[in-house]
């Protein structure tokens, strides 16, 4: 089986000859290793070039994110297998590949996981992060009881029939948990294999894309899209008390299996934000505060929007959006529902199908859930 090795950079010529280094020298050779240059300016194109490996494919974009990197590696996708690997972080040792390659060899698997080692560029010693030992309905429910918070890490090894069917949707597009599966009626996990085998070694400083500004205000904004997405199909009880027992005990919580009130949804909201505000107060915008006003209000007012209705955001552009919003140049259409937040809605009214969808695509982009007539 061959194994596709997407990777997103920036910025990265410190780190990412280490990156690179750990894939060339892997056992396994039957391997393509697929890098987007999210418009560095510094020397990582000359690093990359470096290695004269012709498994190895650059491709150079603007500056528009990571989600926006992958999506556009997706088309020169050949192998049998997807993996992500960040251009700061490693494979773990030579055999990464070969040893774990084997749990494939069951159709029934959808992806493999394992513990995450972390390592520290300030000499701290190494760490395991440890991960659940199964992946299924319970870990839905998890999901939902951290309040969107991922209980295992990011960095997806699958099938490649399961990223394209899984994987783009939830993670490169609504840059939610990769290893969700959503149906008609339910929600659950990919089948995903726990594997001993570590495979990943994560690297830890004070640059990392999670302690920016903007990675703190993604990781909220995919943690309220997470809630809305689920909150679908479950119902979490006082979310705030069931989020730190959780947290600390290693339950899974309460959960009704029904849809969310509006009342629920603003309570998830509110317990994030308490969470956000305390961890980064810079990632923090009222947008979010309006959000919670909205799912609280029992407004029954029809909005008939004065702008034009025009898609302004792909959902994968989070920091596009959060830099409109602190710069204050948001698109008249999307200043003109997040002014009305404040005071609430029920319904959207919209002249013809088109601008239905158009119109759902940007709701779900701002984690609004109403119905449009």
């Amino acid at each position: 089986m061959k194994i596709s090795i997407i990777m997103p950079t920036y910025n990265d010529e410190k780190h990412i000859a280490s990156s690179i280094k750990s894939v060339v020298e892997q056992t396994y050779s039957n391997w393509e290793l697929l890098i987007m240059d999210d418009g560095s300016n510094d020397n990582t194109k000359e690093v990359i070039n470096s290695f004269k490996d012709t498994r190895i494919h650059y491709f150079r974009q603007e500056n528009k994110g990571q989600l926006v990197a992958l999506n556009n590696l997706c088309p020169y996708i050949t192998g049998d297998i997807v993996l992500m690997l960040h251009s700061d972080d490693s494979l773990y040792n030579s055999n990464s590949l070969k040893t774990n390659l084997v749990y494939f060899s069951d159709p029934t698997v959808d992806g493999i996981y394992s513990n995450l080692h972390q390592f520290f560029d300030s000499g701290k010693p190494d760490e395991i992060v440890v991960a659940p030992k199964r992946m299924d309905r319970s870990a839905v429910k998890r999901l939902i009881t951290l309040l969107g918070s991922n209980i295992i890490f990011d960095h997806f090894f699958v099938r490649r029939s399961k990223f394209e069917s899984n994987v783009r949707y939830n993670y490169l597009k609504w840059y939610m948990p990769y290893w969700l599966n959503f149906t008609d009626e339910n929600i659950t996990s990919l089948n995903l294999k726990y594997t001993p085998e570590t495979w990943y070694h994560y690297r830890v400083y004070d640059q990392n894309y999670t302690n920016s500004v903007i990675g703190n205000f993604e990781v909220y904004f995919t943690r309220f899209r997470s809630i809305l997405f689920l909150s679908e199909h479950l119902t979490v009880p006082f979310p705030l008390i069931q989020k730190e027992l959780a947290r600390r005990f290693k339950t899974t919580g309460l959960v009704f299996d029904k849809k969310a009130s509006n009342l629920h949804i603003a309570a998830c909201y509110k317990a994030n934000l308490r969470s956000m505000k305390q961890r980064t107060a810079n990632a923090y915008t009222d947008y979010f505060e309006n959000l919670v006003k909205f799912y609280e209000s029992k407004s029954d007012k029809i909005l008939s929007l004065n702008s034009n209705i025009e898609v302004h955001y792909q959902p994968s552009e989070a920091r596009k959006f959060y830099n409109d919003l602190v710069n204050k140049t948001l698109p008249p259409l999307v200043d003109e529902i997040i002014s009305q937040l404040q005071v609430g809605f029920k319904t959207i009214q919209v002249k013809n199908s088109e601008e239905k969808i158009k119109l759902n695509e940007l709701l779900n982009f701002l984690c609004i859930r109403i119905q449009l007539i």
